[in-house]
């Protein structure tokens, strides 16, 4: 029994001997090598909610990371302070936990990821905390049936009666233009002030448009929206202008994002961000200008279903369905209306309540050369055209005694009548193509849905 115990306790003193000339211990239980290989992992990235960002106070949110290499579980720390020390959860073992956020608005929290295997846990994680803050988010009020014109900036204000801003419960102002560096530039500030002091002293809001200041009309867009940095650094600055300016809200005129190049994700993303913070204690509206819907394609698939949660309304750009080698072909026909809110209402199930019919207020003609041949409404009307017809016979841009597709009275009737069936209202871009007196399309839109003036 004595050899047989010195053999047990020579044979441990020799593994030990060897363990230390190695550099290793053996693991705690006597098993294999634990995740990392020796080595505590480093810390991880957080990835939702994003640093700064808002969620809803009262909901159930999903806090998620990225994976750190050798980690096997992960503790999880959120509070009140920058530094906090409250363990929410520990030992996860995936990239992700729910958090009950609580009912009480406009509070802080701070809250970072220390991963952990068999060796350790990683140092130094609390200098990564990011932070979100629990707010009342929520869509403002609708009020009811929408009647919007968009403003350019390079139109005088001047040449239109105040009547035809009583006609319009929503101005737009067009346009803020998104740099290369991803903010706004404030774009006419002198007409600006004019059309925010007509459109209040005649009871309609008044929102910002924006759209894309590059060439193409795209790139400063995706550029800025590619990166939750960037997204974060716009949506500041635009909240910033709404401010300065008292807009009652914003309008996305993203023209367009795709599919093909992965725009609709950063898009989505966008208008949800967009939303949160406009949204914040109910306070500022958002709304977009959005592809007819009539053609398939990497435009039309762009405008995912998510958004219609995230956006008060949609201004469906029914128009410009031209071709300039086929002759007789109307731009913006009934017909054309009926195929854009069946799309969005039926196939897509947007909210009738959202759905907002866009009227043109200019010509185009089919068949010929577009450039320079585009005549506004009141411009056909001074050329002999009847205000109840929707073609006329015109010369502008070099043509001579052509044909030109508009929408007349009549149409218009037709087209008000039938958003105020299925929809929620009609667009116009832009008031000031319209004509001012008796012969308005605003005028005769209003009368069709009993909008007093």
């Amino acid at each position: 029994m004595i050899r047989r115990t010195a053999y047990w306790l020579c044979l441990i003193f020799v593994m030990y001997v060897s363990c230390k000339k190695s550099g290793t211990t053996p693991p705690p239980g006597g098993g294999g090598g634990g995740g990392g290989g020796g080595t505590a992992p480093s810390c991880t990235s957080i990835a939702a909610p994003s640093n700064g960002s808002f969620v809803t106070a009262g909901s159930t949110i999903t806090l998620s990371w990225t994976a750190a290499s050798g980690a096997t579980s992960y503790d999880v720390y959120l509070g009140t302070t920058s530094n906090p020390t409250t363990v929410l959860a520990s030992g996860v073992s995936g990239t992700s936990t729910s958090y009950n956020v609580p009912a009480t608005a406009d509070v802080m929290y701070y809250w970072y990821v220390v991963p952990k295997n068999a060796t350790g846990a990683a140092t130094g994680c609390s200098g990564s905390a990011a932070s979100f803050t629990a707010v009342n988010i929520t869509a403002p009020a609708p009020f009811g049936y929408y009647v919007v014109g968009y403003f350019p900036s390079y139109r005088n204000p001047a040449d239109v009666p105040d009547i035809k801003f009583r006609m319009t419960n929503v101005v737009i102002y067009a346009f803020f233009a998104v740099n290369t560096s991803g903010t706004l530039d404030v774009v006419s500030p002198t007409t600006l002030s004019a059309v925010i002091a007509k459109a209040r002293a005649n009871n309609a809001k008044i929102f910002v448009g924006i759209n894309d200041g590059s060439g193409d009309g795209k790139t400063n867009f995706k550029n800025m929206a590619a990166t939750a940095g960037g997204r974060s650094a716009f949506v500041h600055n635009v909240m910033n202008n709404v401010r300065t300016y008292g807009f009652d809200g914003v309008d996305m005129d993203w023209e367009f994002p795709s599919t093909s190049d992965g725009t609709d994700a950063t898009f989505t993303s966008l208008m949800k961000e967009l939303s949160d913070s406009l949204h914040r204690g109910g306070r500022y509206y958002l709304s977009a200008a959005i592809t007819a819907g009539k053609y398939a394609g990497s435009f039309r698939d762009a405008i995912r279903n998510e958004i219609f949660a995230y956006t008060d309304f949609f201004n469906i750009m029914a128009y410009d369905d031209f071709n300039t080698t086929v002759p007789y072909r109307q731009h913006s026909d009934y017909a054309l209306s009926q195929t854009c809110l069946n799309y969005w209402l039926t196939t897509r199930g947007m909210p009738a309540s959202k759905c907002v019919l866009g009227l043109p207020a200019y010509g185009r003609p089919s068949g010929i050369t577009q450039s320079n041949t585009v005549l506004t409404y009141k411009t056909i009307l001074s050329q002999g055209g009847n205000p109840l017809y929707d073609s006329a016979i015109v010369t502008a841009g070099g043509f001579t005694n052509y044909t030109i597709y508009y929408n007349g009275q009549y149409t218009v009737k037709r087209k008000a009548k039938l958003a105020k069936d299925i929809a929620n209202g009609v667009m116009m871009w832009e008031k000031w193509q319209d004509a001012v007196d008796g012969n308005s399309l605003l005028k005769a839109a209003c009368d069709t849905v009993g909008r007093s003036y």
